[in-house]
């Protein structure tokens, strides 16, 4: 039904065809109820994917991370189209389909603005025409969720890292070196970093819906006043940032003056906003110096993020214990035990909300990376084979995520072989030791070398950026084999990011093995040439699953060490049968 209203749409608009992205204003990754217009209209829930209609096509693409569950998901008559790469590879089908002189029409405020200049670069070849004809479907979709607009609150003086006001000299500082006037700030957790600010506008993200503007006198927060208390307005009025409406950053943007310096990010700053810069300033685009700021932690942060750590461990070990003992007695869900790994991690200090959907998962679910249970569609955990959490948790000392895939019960020796050599890849990244400069693709191959050796391979980076109450993903660094993007950006000290391998085997199991490491300088060479990483996620790694004579010495040292410092540091603050499962799962391998 809602196809067809479309179609009737693009004909009134003389438009061949209608580009759906998964997306927000603000370029995020996760978006609120409002923008999941992909969602609503096919019925596909991944995170990442778009949809393509025409008067005779209706086409969904994904990457292979969602191919099983786009599959199962998507309404009639969306066909799925399987991406072989990240790159938006619908413009190819586009170009091949379109005739020559039709248009496409797109929401630019949903595009960013590198997306735009791709899509016409790109179809102009058939001089096919780009036009922006905004959301047309405010008047079919009916019951829409509302925008949430929800109190902002300022993070707490004793959990940051870096007061307000330094922050914003560090970026007034950078902006007098590229000899620009004002640096135009889009992406929602770069704004909450800089302006020491936090809210939940957008589920699992502590993220406030604003845009930011600084200039060497000011600083201009565009946000819709509701959200923002008196104190807050004093505390923010302390660093001389100054309040102007949501809606008015456009307005704003086309009054500047005519010898305007403008640094912005082209491929985060979406199109709507970008056209409505005066043509007559000169415009700077980068990636953004404040996703590089923050990506490196203070020792504050990182003394107050390995406590942090700890308490997300209590949660764990406090889950896995109550999971064990449940599932041998009787039926849990895998809904159930989703929501049970997020009450015990509410119990902790600081908690403040999940920091993403539980991947709760048993057996052949676990072979989806991204699955998330339902009512409808979830298993029932059987005191046999593997079941795999990914979760983790906003705390005002920082952002946690964690996998560990655990055994209910008889394994099979297949599941055992995998495991070990998903151990052993975590094993090797978490010693790396390497020189300045290194790059995320130069290590994402160690972790992959014991499954390569057998035939096996993961379909997704290696890991992640993390941040410090902010998002559970971010930039600009990471691992993976990608030629582009997080895996070509060198480590530094500070950086915190996920190790988490995994091997997957459709309709059988899946394995994953995720734990937080912060990147510092090594203890060998005294020029401070080489970097290494510190393992700082606290949590039994179930041994049950290990076949020790895979293992070298080196890597059943490691072990052994980690599991020693889990028991050291969480141990005072368990109780009664949890203690006992700790120092159970904690016992030296011999």
């Amino acid at each position: 039904m809602e196809v067809e209203k479309l179609r009737i749409k693009l004909k009134q608009e003389k438009i061949a065809a209608y580009i759906i992205p998964t997306s927000d204003p603000h370029k995020s990754e996760y978006i609120s109820e409002y923008w999941k217009i992909r969602e609503w209209l096919t019925g596909f829930s991944g995170s990442a994917g778009t949809a393509v209609v025409t008067a005779s096509h209706t086409g969904v693409w994904t990457d292979s991370r969602y191919f099983i569950q786009a599959e199962k998901q998507l309404k009639s008559p969306f066909i799925l189209h399987k991406m072989k790469t990240r790159a938006p590879e619908y413009i190819d089908w586009l170009l091949d389909h379109l005739a020559v002189g039709d248009c496409v029409g797109i929401d630019e405020r949903l595009f960013s603005t590198t997306e735009v200049e791709i899509l016409n670069r790109t179809l102009t070849i058939k001089q096919i025409n780009v036009l922006s004809v905004g959301d047309l479907f405010r008047e079919m979709w009916h019951n829409r969720p509302q925008l949430v607009c929800n109190p902002v609150y300022t993070h707490p003086t004793e959990f940051v890292g870096i007061v307000t006001s330094e922050k914003i000299a560090q970026v007034r500082v950078y902006l007098k070196e590229k000899k620009v006037s004002h640096y135009l700030v889009t992406v929602l957790d770069e704004i909450a970093w800089l302006l020491n600010i936090r809210g939940s506008d957008v589920a699992y993200n502590p993220f406030v819906t604003s845009y930011c503007l600084v200039n060497e006198l000011e600083t201009i927060l565009f946000i819709n006043e509701k959200q923002v208390s008196e104190n807050v307005m004093v505390e923010l009025g302390r660093s001389n940032i100054k309040i102007l409406p949501y809606t008015e950053i456009m307005r704003f943007l086309q009054n500047l003056q005519s010898t305007s310096t403008i640094l912005l990010d082209k491929n985060t700053l979406n199109f709507q906003l970008f056209s409505s810069i005066p043509s007559q300033c000169k415009i700077v685009s980068e990636p953004s110096i404040i996703t590089k700021f923050k990506a490196i932690k203070t020792p504050k942060e990182i003394a107050l993020y390995k406590e942090t750590q700890i308490r997300d461990g209590v949660a764990m070990c406090n889950f896995l214990q109550w999971l064990e003992n449940e599932v041998q007695n009787r039926k849990v869900t895998e809904l159930e035990a989703a929501a049970k790994s997020a009450f015990f991690r509410q119990q902790q200090p600081n908690y403040v909300d999940l920091s993403f959907e539980p991947i709760s998962a048993y057996q052949q679910n676990a072979a989806l990376p991204h699955y998330s249970p339902t009512e409808e569609h979830q298993s029932v955990l059987e005191p046999k084979g593997m079941y795999l959490i990914d979760s983790g948790a906003q705390y005002l000392g920082g952002t946690t995520d964690i996998t560990r895939t655990v055994a209910l019960g008889a394994v099979t020796q297949e599941q055992i072989i995998d495991f070990t050599l998903v151990l052993k890849g975590h094993i090797r990244l978490a010693n790396a030791c390497f020189p300045v400069g290194t790059k995320g693709i130069h290590l994402d191959t160690l972790a992959r070398l014991d499954l390569w050796k057998q035939g096996k391979d993961y379909g997704h980076g290696t890991g992640h950026g993390i941040g410090y109450f902010l998002g559970v993903h971010e930039g600009p660094h990471g691992f993976s084999q990608a030629t582009a993007g997080a895996s070509m950006v060198p480590f530094e000290a500070g950086m915190l990011v996920t190790n988490e391998p995994g091997v997957y085997h459709e309709h059988k199991y899946g394995i994953r093995i995720e734990n937080v490491m912060v990147c510092q300088p090594a203890d060998f060479g005294t020029d401070g040439s080489f970097l290494c990483f510190e393992t700082i996620s606290y949590c039994p790694i179930d041994r049950k699953l290990i076949d020790r004579n895979m293992l070298t010495m080196q890597e059943i040292e490691w072990i052994n060490i980690y599991h020693l410092k889990v028991r050291e540091l969480l141990t005072e603050n368990l109780e009664g049968e949890v203690t006992d499962w700790l120092i159970k799962n904690t016992n030296p391998l011999r």
